[in-house]
């Protein structure tokens, strides 16, 4: 049977955070009952899993956090229904602190959940209000305590660097008081201004930290993670031994995963496909018993070997090109030696015991790299 990540789009929000791009809504009860209903029809219309065992499962959004288990309980029903999971499968959860409580953590746990995302951000409070987040520094601990008493110990922080107005000291207060409280795994994101968010539509007037100050800042977050057990496995992401995301690490090598709701992308069989971004439309094409796909194309080999390579290289321990070559019959040394030659030159790039991968030097400006495989 062959590895299959399954993830749920859950878009529903109580406000929009200000440097948020992914697909969301605000929360209306009847909206999300209407939205569960059609959801679980997509799932209970998927065919072809059989050859399949599914070894994470990922809620993201939005902020799956709102839904209660009543909401919730149908969706997982149905996958493990239609879906065969494996014993050890990652049950993760995206939650907001502030959606936190006591109740919710002890149904995460009826449910299955074994491993909680927590969207802390910040253990600044002015720097919550900044990204227009509803939680405050305190509702990190509640949260994190109830997790840890009713769910799971397996506990994800994700955090922002480069926020307007921060500081260096205050990034490292951020990340120390994070660290402080042990949770298995530690994402570490520079903040992005992206369209369609509040910070794009006001960008001339945000006081970013320079490009600079957000390079030392990247690189001040390896050393003290490193410095407290955190092995640093991606670009962005940290945890203690045996902890790294399975459900992430499996779409960086390549690995199918189907996506269920609005927006929500998957790569199966050759195939990618994503669903409509607009709920609406979603749900409509779902009452019409029609694929709710925004597009569906077939990925050529050389395309795939492309994605690849570059997901790949996210990757600390980078690609082993001898197993690469076996597996795709693709010498990467070959088709991109100019590539490999210019950034080993500029010692970016290192080719050691027949793994290529970045070097530490290289992996804040990784993205002008990684565009020389696309």
């Amino acid at each position: 049977m062959k590895e299959l990540g399954i993830y749920i789009h859950i878009p529903f929000c109580i406000r929009k955070c200000n440097y948020c791009n992914f697909y969301s809504v605000q929360y209306k009860t009847e909206l999300v009952e209407r939205y569960i209903s059609s959801i679980s029809k997509e799932i209970s219309s998927f065919t072809g899993s059989s050859d399949y065992y599914v070894s994470s499962m990922y809620l993201g959004g939005g902020t799956p956090s709102l839904l209660e288990l009543a909401q919730l309980y149908p969706i997982f029903a149905l996958i493990s229904e239609k879906f065969y999971i494996n014993e050890n499968c990652e049950l993760t959860i995206e939650a907001n602190p502030k959606t936190v409580s006591a109740q919710k953590t002890k149904d995460w746990h009826i449910l299955g959940i074994n491993r909680v995302s927590l969207g802390v951000q910040s253990f600044n409070n002015d720097e919550l209000f900044v990204l227009g987040r509803l939680h405050k520094a305190k509702h990190v601990y509640s949260a994190y305590e109830s997790i840890i008493k009713n769910t799971t110990d397996n506990i994800s922080f994700d955090l922002i660097y480069g926020i307007p107005e921060q500081t260096t000291d205050k990034w490292v207060n951020s990340l120390k008081k994070a660290i402080e409280l042990k949770p298995k795994h530690i994402s570490t994101y520079c903040l992005s201004i992206e369209k369609g968010t509040p910070f794009y539509d006001k960008r001339n007037e945000l006081h970013l930290p320079s490009a600079s100050q957000q390079r030392k800042m990247y690189y001040l977050g390896l050393s003290l993670l490193e410095s407290s057990s955190y092995q640093q496995y991606e670009l962005s992401n940290f945890s203690k031994p045996g902890f790294s995301a399975k459900h992430n690490v499996a779409c960086w090598e390549g690995k199918e995963y189907i996506g269920f709701g609005a927006s929500a992308h998957s790569f199966y069989q050759n195939k990618r496909w994503a669903n409509f971004s607009d709920i609406h439309q979603y749900i409509l094409y779902i009452q019409n018993q029609k694929k709710p796909r925004e597009f569906e194309n077939k990925i050529a080999q050389r395309e795939y070997i492309t994605d690849r390579i570059f997901l790949g290289l996210r990757l600390i321990k980078g690609i082993n090109m001898a197993e690469f070559k076996k597996q795709y019959n693709f010498n990467i040394q070959e088709e991109y030696k100019d590539v490999l030659r210019k950034y080993q030159k500029e010692n970016l790039l290192i080719i050691e015991d027949n793994f290529l991968r970045l070097a530490r030097k290289a992996y804040f400006v990784s993205d002008e790299i990684l565009s020389e495989f696309v």
